[in-house]
C-alpha cells in the first residue's frame, strides 16, 4: 500500500483531467451547506475515464440529483429562495400529465426528464428509475427541513434507504435485477457521507445521527451541534457502537450488489472506487479518535493526494473490474466478483481488528 508520502510523490507525476465531473453537474452552483466540488470529484471523478456515451448519461443523472439537493439547500439556507419550489412546481406537472409546461422554471432539465423517463414507458428498468427519483425528490423536500430531527433508529434506516437507496436506484445501466442491491449500497454510501459531514453539518444545526442512539450513550444534540461531543465518554463509546455494530449490518446487505456477476462495468467502477472511499473515511475517522472536528481537514488533504492515483488505474487499468486496493498490484484482473467479494471481507476483518 503506498505510503503518504509515496502517495504525494506519485501525485505530483500524475494530473487530473481538465474536464471535472464537478464542473458538468452543478457542485457548486447556487448557495448550499457547501461547495460539493471536491465532493463530487471524491465520489465521481471515476465517470469522466468512462467511454463518451455511457459517460454522458453517468453525468447527467448525477446532475440531475446533484441540483436538486443544491436548490433544496439554498432554500434551507435562504428563506426567501424558492428554487426548490419552482422545480418542484414543474416536476409534478410533468408527473401528473406526461408534459413540461413551455417557459417553466427549469424547462430545459424537466424536458431531459421528460424524454428519459415519460417517452420510454415500455422498459422496466426505466420505470423502476422513475419510481426512485420520485421517491428521491420527496426525500429531499422532506429531510431538507429546519429543526429536522431523527428520532428512532429505523426512522434513520428509512432515511438512508429514502436518501442513499434511491439515488444509486436512479443512476443509469442499472437492471431490474440488481435493483435492490443498489438500494443497499446506496444506504452504505448515505450513511458514510453522514459520518464524513458530522462537522459541516453541525455548523448548520443539522445532526442526522438518531435521539435513540444519542441517548443510548447520554450525548446530547447540543453537544454535537456545538462541537463539544469529544468532551463526554459516551460519544466515543456510542461511535464504537455505531462503526462497530451498526455499521456491518449496512455493509453486509451492501456486498450484494458486489456478488452480481452480470453488473455493468460502469456499476463495478463504482463499486470499487467507493469502497475505497468508505475505507479512507473510516481510516481517516478513526486515527482522528472520532474527533469530527478534526476530521474534515485530514480527509480532504488525504483526498487531494489520492485522487490522481486513483483516476490513473480507472484510466489504464485493462480490464472493467477495478482492484479493490488502488495500489501498486491491487487485485489480479482475472478476479471474479465472488473473489473480490471473499477478499472485502477479509479486509473488513482486518479493519475493524484494529
Amino acid at each position: 500500500m503506498y505510503t503518504t508520502a509515496l502517495r504525494s510523490l506519485l501525485a505530483d507525476s500524475l494530473s487530473l483531467p481538465e474536464e471535472k465531473i464537478a464542473d458538468l453537474v452543478g457542485s457548486s452552483n447556487y448557495q448550499g451547506i457547501s461547495d460539493d466540488a471536491l465532493k463530487d470529484e471524491d465520489s465521481a471523478g471515476w465517470v469522466m475515464e468512462l467511454d463518451q456515451p455511457i459517460r454522458a448519461q453517468w453525468v447527467e443523472r448525477i446532475r440531475w440529483i446533484r441540483l436538486i439537493d443544491r436548490f433544496a439547500e439554498n432554500e434551507l439556507l435562504c428563506k426567501k429562495n424558492s428554487i426548490f419550489q419552482s422545480f418542484l412546481v414543474g416536476w409534478q406537472r410533468l408527473v401528473l400529465t406526461g408534459n413540461v409546461e413551455t417557459g417553466c422554471a427549469y424547462y430545459e432539465l424537466l424536458t431531459k426528464m421528460q424524454l428519459c423517463w415519460f417517452e420510454q414507458t415500455d422498459q422496466p428498468s426505466m420505470q423502476l428509475s422513475l419510481t426512485a427519483w420520485k421517491r428521491y425528490v420527496r426525500a429531499i423536500a422532506h429531510y431538507h427541513t429546519a429543526d429536522l430531527v431523527i428520532h428512532t433508529m429505523a426512522e434513520y434506516e428509512q432515511m438512508l434507504t429514502d436518501l442513499g437507496g434511491s439515488f444509486f436506484q436512479v443512476l443509469p445501466f442499472l437492471s431490474e435485477t440488481h435493483h435492490q442491491a443498489a438500494s443497499y449500497f446506496g444506504m452504505l454510501d448515505q450513511f458514510y457521507n453522514h459520518l464524513r459531514d458530522l462537522r459541516e453539518d453541525a455548523e448548520q444545526g443539522i445532526c442526522n445521527l438518531p435521539s435513540e442512539l444519542l441517548e443510548r450513550f447520554g450525548v446530547s444534540r447540543d453537544e454535537i451541534l456545538q462541537q463539544q461531543a469529544m468532551k463526554n465518554p459516551g460519544y466515543h463509546k456510542m461511535m464504537q457502537f455505531w462503526l462497530q455494530k451498526y455499521l456491518p449490518e449496512l455493509r453486509c446487505k451492501a456486498r450484494q450488489l458486489l456478488a452480481a456477476e452480470d453488473l455493468h462495468p460502469s456499476w463495478q467502477v463504482l463499486c470499487h472506487w467507493s469502497l475505497y472511499r468508505y475505507q479512507r473515511i473510516d481510516r481517516v475517522f478513526r486515527n482522528c479518535q472520532f474527533d469530527y472536528t478534526q476530521f474534515s481537514q485530514v480527509y480532504w488533504r488525504q483526498v487531494r493526494a489520492d485522487l490522481p492515483m486513483m483516476l490513473n488505474q480507472v484510466r489504464h487499468h485493462p480490464e472493467p473490474v477495478l482492484p479493490l486496493k488502488f495500489s501498486p498490484h491491487g487485485i489480479p484482473a482475472s478476479s471474479t466478483h465472488s473473489q473480490l467479494n471473499s477478499q472485502l471481507m477479509r479486509l473488513e476483518q482486518a479493519v475493524y481488528a484494529a
